[in-house]
């Protein structure tokens, strides 16, 4: 009965020795990519505190950096699309919310879309607009202001009842919103 427990213990600890270089490789590779978060944290805060002084050019370096040391810093793509979105760079605002897309495995989130659709809208891509924001309200019909969003694209593509369809949906959604309400009444004639 000692031998094979003596055997199966000689087997286990060769294998533990086997495995200690891999596990070693694994342990440094782990440091490195703790290493690599950190600095995208900081740089990621530090953005943030650029942007909260409207400095949205250096805020959108220190966040393109911060994706850079880490390809997880998701946060930090948001928050370059938002600072490019004001910075009037729509196209840029754009590509940031695409990479977020392409990366997060939560893309049936509507409001990825919504904010795709909004930076397409300012900034003249009507057909990208309407088609996000179609992307937004499918994956959520609640959300009122992608409605909004969309009637205010589909107007300004020519299509008024789409627009009218869009803004009666809002006030379904949320009868006390005004904004669409006036809209409406802008398609009626009736605004003053």
């Amino acid at each position: 009965m000692r031998a094979p427990v003596a055997l199966l213990r000689t087997v286990l600890v060769a294998a533990c020795l086997v495995s200690l270089p891999a596990v070693g490789r694994r342990a440094v590779d782990v440091l490195e990519q703790v290493r690599q978060d950190r600095l995208a944290a900081a740089l990621y805060l530090r953005g943030l505190s650029l942007q909260a002084g409207r400095q949205y050019g250096e805020a959108a370096e220190a966040f393109r950096a911060s994706v850079s040391a880490s390809p997880r810093a998701t946060a930090a793509l948001l928050a370059m699309g938002d600072v490019e979105f004001r910075r009037g760079r729509y196209r840029e605002a754009i590509a940031a919310y695409r990479q977020v897309m392409a990366r997060y495995p939560y893309t049936y989130i509507g409001e990825l879309h919504r904010q795709v659709g909004l930076f397409a809208l300012r900034g003249g891509f009507l057909q990208e607009a309407v088609r996000e924001l179609r992307e937004a309200v499918a994956l959520d019909p609640e959300d009122w202001l992608a409605y909004h969003l969309l009637g205010h694209a589909n107007l300004q593509l020519g299509d008024r009842e789409s627009a009218r369809a869009a803004w009666e949906q809002v006030l379904r959604l949320n009868p006390e919103f005004q904004p669409a309400r006036e809209q409406l009444r802008r398609l009626d004639g009736t605004a003053r």
